[in-house]
């Protein structure tokens, strides 16, 4: 029988589920003398949740371990499966930063891990681990899977011969999700010999994975000079790297990377264009990121009523004493101070400019555009709008100036 490989000066955190792969692990975790506590999140999606609760304490309890429980409250709607993890890794973290554990434990096992594979095969999506690794970061944490070398069957037999107690989630057996389907039709039934078949195939495509993501210039992500350079594998994984500076959870598939490179191929200085979901690209010149635009829209404005003194997280202005440098006189108050918008205009020697000529103009990137100030008098008409310089920085004497 394998054994557990964590070491026995560090204390952990065990994310329990009731479950036969979860209750295994706690059961071993018992047996070779390791220090830990216990967690569960009762999501109350299902009547038979509060009965496993009661069944794990009553485990726990019995065996002086320390048990953390989480009722949530609200009502889960829209995307379960991914709110649900939500929850419960905020509240893992909650623990292990009041607690100091040293890692938090989960019950992914070998089934997991050859399921994992097979889906990332079957949807060609770009991961950075095939399968499951067995140490990772979420939230912060470190999280780790310590049953990767035991089969499912093995797990359920260390509780039926221990008589450790554990539920089974009925929704597991329904094949019309991918996952279940490739449970019970294909990883269930693998041989031994099959099993350590996928293992190696799996640690193989890891290994050429690895050599693939080394040889990425992460410095140079941002370039397009960089990426346009790359081979067509390598791209996919240079995109997929930086969109997940976002979120670790987003991957683009083979269309997305398709159309960016589409995008970075443009003769277009400046392109700012859906991806998909919230995520959008931009392009400015040589180069190019993604934004969550849910997260990055902006809309401010801001009111001086007479001469003083703003500073706000967008621009900074001093009109205290003397503004006439920028086109302020006493007449004009109050002031309106917020980003400019499409249509927005300024007049310059008497000609009427538009606000995004003038971006051009100044090569601004996109990004920034979303941020810039212009100024508007009583009457609301535009009477300032700030020069872009690429270099700029400030000084004792600016009494304006917009913080990008």
């Amino acid at each position: 029988m394998n054994k557990l490989t964590l070491e026995k000066n560090k204390k952990y955190l065990l994310a329990c589920s009731y479950g036969p792969d979860s209750m295994a692990l706690l059961f071993l975790l018992l047996k070779e003398g390791y220090n830990f506590d216990v967690a569960i999140v009762n999501y109350h999606l299902r009547k038979e949740s509060d009965l496993e609760v009661a069944g794990l304490k009553e485990y726990c309890d019995k065996n002086d371990l320390r048990l953390f429980v989480k009722d949530v409250g609200e009502k889960i709607v829209g995307n379960i499966e991914n709110k649900c993890r939500i929850i419960r890794y905020n509240f893992f973290k909650e623990l292990c930063d009041q607690n100091g554990y040293d890692a938090l434990l989960v019950a992914h096992q070998q089934d997991d891990h050859i399921e994992t594979y097979i889906l990332q095969k079957k949807r060609q999506n770009c991961p950075i681990f095939y399968g499951i690794n067995e140490f990772s970061t979420i939230n912060g944490m470190l999280v780790a899977r310590p049953l990767l070398a035991f089969s499912k069957k093995e797990l359920r037999q260390i509780c039926l011969d221990n008589n450790v107690p554990f539920a089974v989630d009925q929704s597991n057996y329904d094949k019309s999700f991918s996952r279940n389907k490739i449970r019970h039709e294909i990883v269930s039934i693998l041989s031994v010999k099959e099993r350590e078949s996928y293992i190696k195939k799996i640690n193989e495509d890891n290994t050429k994975l690895n050599a693939i993501i080394s040889s990425i210039d992460e410095s140079r992500l941002s370039s397009v000079d960089y990426v346009l350079s790359l081979d067509n594998i390598t791209q996919k994984y240079a995109l997929n790297m930086q969109i997940k500076k976002i979120n670790p959870s987003l991957y683009l598939s083979s269309d997305n990377v398709g159309q960016i490179i589409h995008l970075l191929k443009s003769e277009k200085p400046n392109i700012f264009s859906h991806i998909k979901g919230n995520i959008y690209f931009i392009k400015e010149y040589n180069l190019f990121k993604f934004i969550d635009y849910k997260l990055t829209k902006i809309n401010y404005s801001f009111i001086l009523s007479k001469p003083g003194l703003l500073d706000t997280d967008y621009f900074f202005l001093d009109f205290s004493l003397d503004a006439t440098n920028r086109n302020v006189h006493d007449f004009d108050y109050p002031l309106t101070i917020r980003n400019i918008k499409s249509g927005d205009y300024i007049y310059i020697k008497g000609y009427k400019v538009s606000a995004n000529r003038l971006f051009i103009d100044w090569k601004m990137p996109i990004s920034i555009r979303r941020v810039w100030p212009i100024i508007l008098d009583k009457e609301g008409n535009p009477i300032y709008i700030p020069r872009y310089k690429k270099d700029f920085k400030p000084d004792s004497n600016t009494n304006f100036y917009v913080k990008v």
